[in-house]
C-alpha cells in the first residue's frame, strides 16, 4: 500500500511504497534547504561577495546599454565600438559568474547543485572558481577601473582646477548624462557644420570629440569647458554634470560663496539635467504624476536671472529635480547651501530660503 506525506519545505505530497525507507524531503534542492536552516548558513546580513554582486551587476547592466547604443547608432569614426563594448561586456559577464558562484557558496549552496545550474563537472568549477582565484580577479578589475579625479570642481576655482588624462566612463551611469548633454549641445548649437571645425576649436582630435559625445572617454573639465564655449554656451552647466561624471560630490564652495552665487549654482545643476535630457519642453515636465510644479515655477528655476523666493521652496526644487530625473539627495546639498546663505529670520515649518535684504533692491 502506498502512503504520502508531505515535505516540510515546499509542502510537495511525497509518496512512499509500502515497504523501504521512507523520503522526508521531494528533492535534493530541498533537503539543502533545510539544511542550510539547521545549520543557520542562510545568513541575513551582509556576506564577503555581496558588494561585489551590485556592482558587477550595474556594471554589466551599463555594459548591455552600451552595446545596444553602439549597434543602433553606430559613429563611422569609431569602427571598433561594437566591438570594444561587447568585449567589455564579456568580462563583466564572467566577473559577475565568479562573484555569483561565491555567493552561492556563501549562502550555502553546495557544488553539485552549482554544477548542475552551471552544466560543468565540480572539479572544473571548484579549480576555477576557488575563493583564492575569485578575490585575484576581484584585484584585478579593481586595477582595471578608471582612477577617479579628487578635486571637486566648483564655479571660482573651474579656472584653476587641473585634472589628469581623461578615463574611460562607464556608459549608462553617471558619466553618460555629461556625454548626452555635450551631444545635445553640438546638435543644437553646432548644428550641421563640420566636425572637424569643432574639434580644432577645441585642440582636440575629431575622433576624440565622438568619442566624449558617446561616453567613450570623460573628458577634463578644460575640453569640457572648451567644448561648451565652442558651442556659445554657459559652461557653469556642466559643473555639476562633470563632478557626476567624476563621482563627486556636488561643489558646495563655502569660501567664497554668496546667496546669489550660492543660487546660480543650483539653477546651473538644474539645467545641466535639463541639457542632459536633450532640454524636453517644458510641458512634459509638468504632465509627470508624482510632481506638482507650476510653469512659472519651472521657468524661473531654469532661466538666467535670479528666481523669487517662492521658486525657491525645496519642495518646489525636489519636484523639478525629480521631473528632470536627477538625484534628490545632490540637488538637496546644493540648496541647502543657498538656504544657509539666506540671512532674513526663517518662519518655523517654511521649507523656502531667506532671502538676504540685498534680494529687496
Amino acid at each position: 500500500m502506498t502512503k504520502t506525506s508531505t515535505c516540510p519545505v515546499c509542502g510537495t505530497p511525497i509518496s512512499h511504497p509500502a515497504t523501504g525507507r521512507h523520503r522526508t524531503y521531494c528533492s535534493t534542492k530541498c533537503r539543502s534547504a533545510s539544511y542550510r536552516t539547521r545549520n543557520g548558513t542562510t545568513a541575513t546580513s551582509p556576506r564577503l561577495y555581496d558588494d561585489a554582486v551590485r556592482r558587477i551587476g550595474k556594471s554589466t547592466l551599463a555594459r548591455a546599454q552600451a552595446v545596444d547604443r553602439s549597434a543602433r547608432r553606430p559613429v563611422p569614426a569609431l569602427p571598433l565600438e561594437l566591438l570594444e563594448n561587447y568585449v567589455a561586456l564579456q568580462r563583466d559577464t564572467a566577473d559577475g559568474i565568479a562573484v555569483a558562484i561565491r555567493q552561492a557558496k556563501d549562502n550555502g549552496v553546495t557544488w553539485p547543485e552549482i554544477a548542475k545550474t552551471m552544466q560543468a563537472s565540480e572539479s572544473t568549477l571548484k579549480r576555477n572558481f576557488s575563493e583564492e582565484k575569485v578575490n585575484k580577479a576581484l584585484q584585478r578589475r579593481q586595477q582595471r577601473r578608471p582612477a577617479q579625479t579628487r578635486t571637486v570642481l566648483t564655479p571660482h576655482a573651474s579656472r584653476r582646477v587641473i585634472v589628469g588624462k581623461a578615463n574611460r566612463s562607464r556608459p549608462g551611469e553617471p558619466g553618460s548624462r555629461l556625454a548626452h548633454a555635450l551631444s545635445h549641445l553640438r546638435r543644437s548649437r553646432w548644428g550641421e557644420r563640420p566636425m572637424s571645425t569643432l574639434a580644432s576649436r577645441m585642440e582636440v582630435s575629431t575622433s576624440y570629440v565622438y568619442r566624449i559625445m558617446v561616453g567613450g572617454r570623460t573628458p577634463s573639465w578644460e575640453v569640457t569647458e572648451a567644448f561648451a564655449h565652442a558651442c556659445d554656451a554657459d559652461s557653469k552647466d556642466l559643473i555639476y554634470l562633470w563632478n557626476l561624471a567624476n563621482g563627486l560630490p556636488p561643489a558646495v564652495d563655502d569660501g567664497c560663496h554668496t546667496y546669489e552665487d550660492a543660487v546660480h549654482a543650483l539653477q546651473g545643476a538644474l539645467r545641466g539635467l535639463h541639457l542632459a535630457g536633450l532640454q524636453p519642453d517644458l510641458h512634459l515636465l509638468l504632465r509627470r504624476p508624482d510632481v506638482q510644479l507650476l510653469m512659472d515655477d519651472v521657468t524661473e528655476l531654469l532661466g538666467p536671472r535670479l528666481p523669487p523666493a517662492a521658486c525657491l521652496r525645496w519642495p518646489v526644487v525636489r519636484d523639478l529635480t525629480r521631473a528632470l530625473y536627477g538625484d534628490v539627495d545632490d540637488l538637496r546639498v546644493l540648496w541647502e547651501r543657498v538656504d544657509d546663505l539666506s540671512r532674513t529670520p526663517r518662519d518655523p515649518g517654511d521649507d523656502g530660503p531667506r532671502l538676504p535684504a540685498g534680494a529687496f533692491g
